[in-house]
């Protein structure tokens, strides 16, 4: 098979299909994913317009374009991201679709039954045949389709195929599948008024292209394109053209890839070459139109565009002003949203998503080194739609003080470095070496940065040169502290390194002696040196770096550890300094351990192990003994691990690891390794994938090596979660008054995400709550609507203590979020916090923005509108009049399980309920 077609099989991305959208179907987020790349094929043969018709029926595809000599078949997708798979019946190029498969749904929920009428009408007689193909079996078109479900679940499918025959025909108009005027009906039979009520489905066009006769064919676009990145494989995709018949005279047709406005300024992508011309002798050899991907530096999904093949030209008149069929492209994102970062030393990195742990920088508590090794720039990686505040704290006490309290990023300045300092200060404690994190948190209307991308974390080592410490060993955060809990390690024939610093400049050099406890294991330096030019700084090759050089042996000896003796100071400071701590890691390993694959909940899926022996070759069978690893009941690995087969594995003599496959990934390869399976457990919590471990116990034996061997370390694995995303939620301890700041909602927010009790989630929190001003406020928060903090089908849990009996979906589960991203307040499985306990949320029980018959009028001069809760929870009074107090929304945790709802004057405190995200 042609390679080209190959890959286009297997991304099964290929749509040749012309789709004139009769109108564009609402679709929830899910099956924008799906079916949301049609929204622009109305562009494929240039028709811009689209004429009306109702948003609350999906149709996958609007208008199928089939071809007599087409030699793919394209069936409906729940899987693939185009929606379709399509299948080619005999290699090579695929240049377009003798069936294709359409289907239709509703997308809003609805009780009773759905009636959409359905009328053909067809100039093509026999040319096509239409049926109804799904669910099965396959039967004629009815002419009325009924529903009594809504989503892709519930979806009827029509199939369109084309007659091949030898007969020249005349265009016609495209056959048409009128979807009319739906009808809603009770349980009983009865006509009901609804959302579909009165209301036309889009309807369906089908076309066919003529395969006789002078034409110009052309195939789909080959594949799924990327934009440009790291992990970008295909940053282009071709397609074919080439003429059906022999012309009496050169015919040009012209490429343009500007054609759709997603594209315009090429913003997407760059067609080559730009015009194609065919003469008498090549009219029959394919052409070929590369289209070569742009990153936008924008996150915005899979972007669809048509590249327009235009009219031909050519003295021919039979080939003069031919329209041929356009090409739809797709442009799959990788632009990845959040944030990069340059430290004090000029290296980089960046941040996803997901957020993350930035380290290497360190402040001291005499603040000698000011903010010279604490200092980073941040910018976005992607381009927000409006401007983002990144909002800084610390849990450094009174270790540090935060120089740089906000940034803000424009749509304009995105992309350029901004200066954040932070720098040590004394806390008067001689307490150690220590670090604290530096976080931020990111306010914006872009979704993406508000919502969506997780914040990092900074960590910063501050280094203990305060007090009574005149001089004290100083490294940067991420590295081990060099004490008796946190060595300095490293594998045999690795360094490591630590400074010596003090705490203000010596009046002369200061030598401190340096002796290892093994040198076996580790050396150092005899001496060190701290002079007035290095005291406050930790640079390479200074005097004052002490270099730990680990020796590598040849021994199976595990870690050892050792440690730095430092004498009293000579010099211009005599202090004896605190000793360093070091260890050794062996390179030489008694086994090799490692995995592939992973179980999943409720699939016979298994992950397979496989052992190696590193040690010299055994003189006599090693025998191991696997299980899993026992947990205490109620604890996130309990009842995770499943079936071990089989166990024990047994090792023959001379069965040592090929030397090239000497390590964990390489085990796998190994000619000697054994193998087993491990199996994983269902349950019923949305507890994520969760990690358990695999023993092994060796059996005794004589053999040199491996008598005295440990046994293999623990092994994880991870059984893959099968229920939807869990998220934790907790209340806050202290309780606030209804005017959040100017912020409002976010103001709530910020609150959250600054008052995390111990052991939640890390991520970004959200709070419950919500504000409908029409835009009176700077910040509104509707239910399943504007900035909603909730996702339908994801299972919430209570957070408000560590602990995975405290804090899981197992234990403390309070609802699952239905198809809306609602609950029912008055039914949970438990409480949000105490009984008694109030939250201001600004909603009725039935998750609807509240207003309050409480509420006051303020003076016109105050430019207050909305008022009610609390104005946005942005205010507790009338600006003008202190004394006249807006109203707002609370919860009442009235019982266990039940909550009610009443309004309460805005400058009481209630406490807020906080959403992780």
């Amino acid at each position: 098979m042609n390679s080209k077609k190959q890959i286009s099989l297997i991304t099964n991305i290929i749509v040749l299909v012309a789709l004139q959208v009769g109108c564009s179907g609402s679709v929830s987020a899910g099956d924008t994913f799906l079916f949301g790349l049609s929204e622009r094929f109305e562009q494929a043969f240039g028709n811009r317009e689209t004429p009306a018709c109702s948003t609350d029926v999906t149709i996958s595809t609007k208008q199928v374009s089939l071809v007599e000599d087409g030699d793919v078949n394209s069936s409906f997708s729940t899987v693939n991201e185009n929606g379709l798979t399509d299948v080619d019946t005999d290699g090579g190029t695929a240049w377009g679709y003798r069936s294709f498969q359409t289907c239709i749904y509703p997308t809003a929920p609805f009780s009773g039954s759905l009636e959409i009428p359905v009328t053909i009408t067809s100039n093509y007689g026999t040319r096509v045949t239409s049926l109804k193909t799904f669910p099965a079996p396959d039967v004629a078109i009815p002419t009325k389709l009924t529903f009594t479900g809504n989503g892709v679940a519930a979806r009827q499918c029509f199939t369109f195929s084309v007659v091949q025959d030898t007969d020249r025909s005349a265009k016609v108009d495209p056959m048409t599948v009128a979807l009319g005027t739906m009808t809603q009906k009770n349980g009983s039979g009865e006509e009901v008024s609804g959302t579909y009520t009165g209301k036309d489905a889009c309807d369906i066009s089908v076309s066919v292209e003529d395969d006789e006769g002078p034409g110009v064919r052309v195939s789909n676009i080959s594949r799924v394109m990327e934009e440009p990145g790291p992990s970008a494989t295909a940053t282009n995709g071709t397609f074919r053209v080439r003429l059906r018949t022999a012309p009496t005279a050169n015919v040009t047709i012209p490429i343009n890839e500007v054609f759709d406005s997603v594209n315009a300024n090429n913003r997407e992508g760059t067609a080559n070459p730009k015009t194609l011309t065919f003469t008498n002798a090549n009219f029959a050899t394919e052409q070929e139109v590369t289209i070569s991907s742009v990153d936008d530096l924008e996150i915005d999904g899979i972007k669809i565009y048509t590249v327009e093949v235009s009219n031909t030209s050519s003295a021919d008149a039979d080939y003069n002003g031919i329209k041929p069929r356009n090409v739809v492209v797709y442009n799959r994102d990788q632009s990845v949203p959040g944030y990069a970062y340059m430290r004090f030393d000029s290296t980089t990195g960046t941040t996803g998503a997901a957020g993350g742990a930035v380290n290497r920088f360190a402040t001291d508590e005499s603040n000698q080194f000011g903010t010279k090794y604490s200092n980073f720039q941040l910018k976005l990686r992607t381009k927000p739609t409006n401007n983002v505040t990144l909002t800084f704290s610390s849990n450094c006490g009174n270790k540090c003080t935060i120089l740089t309290p906000t940034l803000t990023f424009t749509p304009t300045d995105w992309n350029s470095y901004q200066t954040f300092q932070v720098e040590g200060k004394s806390d008067s404690a001689n307490t150690g070496n220590a670090d604290y994190t530096v976080s931020f948190v990111a306010s914006s209307t872009d979704t993406t940065y508000n919502t969506t991308v997780a914040e990092p974390t900074f960590s910063i080592r501050s280094c203990d040169n305060d007090g009574t410490h005149l001089l004290q060993p100083c490294n940067f955060s991420g590295s081990p502290r060099g004490i008796i809990g946190d060595r300095l390690s490293t594998v045999e024939g690795g360094s490591t390194k630590i400074w010596m610093i003090a705490q203000s400049s010596p009046g002369s050099d200061v030598t401190i002696g340096l002796t290892s406890s093994d040198t076996t294991e580790g050396t150092v330096p005899a001496t060190v040196t701290v002079s007035s030019s290095n005291y406050n700084f930790m640079e390479n090759n200074g005097t004052n770096q002490i270099v730990l050089t680990h020796v590598d042996d040849i021994l199976v000896d595990l870690t050892q550890n050792w440690t730095v003796t430092t004498a009293s100071s000579t010099g211009g400071v005599s202090y004896d300094p605190i000793d360093v701590y070091a260890a050794t890691t062996d390179d030489e390993k008694a086994f090799y351990i490692s995995h592939t694959g992973n179980p999943r909940e409720n699939t016979g899926n298994v992950a397979t192990v496989s052992v190696c022996l590193g040690g010299n070759n055994p003189t006599q069978p090693v025998v191991i003994n696997i299980n899993c690893k026992s947990y205490s009941a109620g604890t996130a690995a309990s009842g995770e691990c499943g079936a071990i087969t089989s166990s024990p594995i047994t090792f023959p003599v001379n069965s040592e690891v090929e030397p090239g496959n000497a390590s964990d990934a390489g085990c796998a390869s190994s000619l000697k390794k054994q193998t087993f399976t491990a199996a994983g457990l269902d349950d019923t919590f949305a507890d994520g994938s969760q990690s358990f471990d695999i023993q092994f116990v060796m059996v005794a034996n004589t053999d040199t090596n491996y008598q005295n061997a440990a046994n293999p370390s623990d092994h994880s694995i991870t059984n893959e979660d099968d229920e939807p995303a869990g998220k934790a939620i907790f209340v806050t301890t202290s309780s606030y008054n209804g005017e959040m700041t100017a912020q409002g909602v976010f103001g709530a927010d910020n609150t959250c995400n600054n008052n995390k009790p111990g052991g939640v989630p890390v991520g970004t929190y959200k709070a419950l709550i919500v504000s409908n001003s029409g835009g009176d406020v700077t910040n509104d928060r509707l239910p399943n609507g504007t900035h909603w903090v909730l996702t339908a089908g994801n299972y919430y849990y209570r957070c408000n203590t560590s602990g995975y009996t405290n804090c899981s979906d197992e234990h403390t589960r309070l609802f699952i979020a239905n198809g809306s991203a609602g609950f029912d307040p008055t039914s949970l499985n438990r409480s949000f916090s105490t009984v008694g306990d109030q939250y201001w949320t600004g909603m009725t029980t039935s998750l609807t923005a509240a207003t309050q018959a409480s509420t006051p009028t303020c003076p016109i001069g105050d430019g207050l509108t909305y008022l009610h809760n609390c104005h946005g929870f942005t205010y507790q009074n009338c600006p003008s009049s202190p004394s006249t107090y807006l109203y707002g929304q609370t919860w009442t945790m009235a019982s266990t399980t039940s909550i009610t709802s009443q309004e309460s004057i805005c400058s009481a405190t209630k406490k807020l309920i906080c959403v992780q995200q």
